[in-house]
């Protein structure tokens, strides 16, 4: 009996190796995929016009890549009312609307909708964030930055007491003609270093949060400039943009992308959605500058 047995394992394992040698081709059924628009669209409080990025999704082996959508209308309301509609698309193929003035912060509930007659519409809301206060202290040539001496500033962003607030933060140094502080109009964007765990770059700026917890924030930071060398004829000017919850979210996820690129052994990443049918983003900021 064992040696039937054996020789029955025998067989069954040859027959595996056939397998394996000649491979095992299996059909599955993909469904068919079901194009959708992918809309974005971000304001800041300083944008004298709305600019919106929508193309339309492909199918995973769809030998077209994704593209511009053409024939879209793009509407913005304000509580539920109308506020802004257009279907121009500038030079670079997004749909921009030119206003002729700041968007400022306009107050209640903002929804950004995409309608096409070929795609079912899709939408999203947002909520101005309040405009950040914050204080600036300089102390200069005390610190060192990438191994230089370095101005070190102190921003202290105010808490506003029940919202959870989150940064973007920019730096220049405006260039001046005379210790009397004439105007040059010419400005040098600067990479700060820092050690703050929980900031980060994204691009040229920083972001940082509250996390959740009212409070004041202090962020230290290494301009990279030396004043006393330049012989202070430099002032810094720091433009802080005050994120909504989801744009925040936005920028963690399109930093994680960033990050992975070139990584093999990276989890992969999926830009963070807000949209009604999770295929593109509504983000919005309120801007504050002060130069110090």
């Amino acid at each position: 009996m064992t040696k039937y047995i054996t020789l029955l394992s025998g067989a069954l394992f040859l027959a595996s190796c056939s397998n394996l040698t000649n491979g095992v081709v299996k059909e599955i059924e993909l469904p068919p995929h079901d194009p959708q628009i992918a809309a974005s669209l971000f304001i800041d409080s300083r944008d004298s016009s709305f600019s919106a990025t929508i193309s339309e999704s492909r199918g995973l082996f769809d030998t077209t890549k994704t593209g511009i959508l053409q024939g879209a209308t793009v509407n913005l309301y304000q509580d539920g009312n109308l506020w802004h509609t257009w279907d121009e698309m500038d030079p670079f193929l997004n749909y921009t609307k030119e206003l002729g003035q700041l968007v400022g912060t306009p107050t209640g509930v903002l929804t950004f909708e995409v309608e096409h007659p070929d795609y079912e519409t899709v939408h999203a809301t947002q909520r101005f964030p309040s405009p950040t206060d914050f204080d600036l202290d300089i102390s200069y040539g005390t610190t060192t930055a990438y191994g230089s001496p370095s101005d070190e500033l102190t921003i202290v962003f105010k808490d506003n007491p029940g919202e959870n607030q989150h940064y973007l933060v920019e730096m220049a140094i405006h260039a001046r003609t005379t210790l009397t502080g004439e105007d040059t109009s010419v400005y040098y964007q600067l990479y700060p270093e820092f050690t703050n765990p929980n900031a980060s770059y994204v691009g040229e700026a920083i972001a940082i949060s509250e996390e959740g917890i009212d409070r004041d924030v202090t962020f230290r930071l290494a301009t990279g400039f030396n004043s006393i060398d330049a012989l202070f004829l430099y002032e810094y000017r720091v433009t802080v943009r005050t994120l909504s919850d989801d744009l925040y979210t936005f920028y963690n996820s399109y930093q994680a992308l960033q990050m992975s690129q070139g990584n093999p052994f990276a989890e992969p990443v999926i830009l963070f959605s807000n949209m009604s049918n999770s295929m593109g983003s509504f983000g919005v900021s309120t801007t504050t500058r002060k130069w110090e």
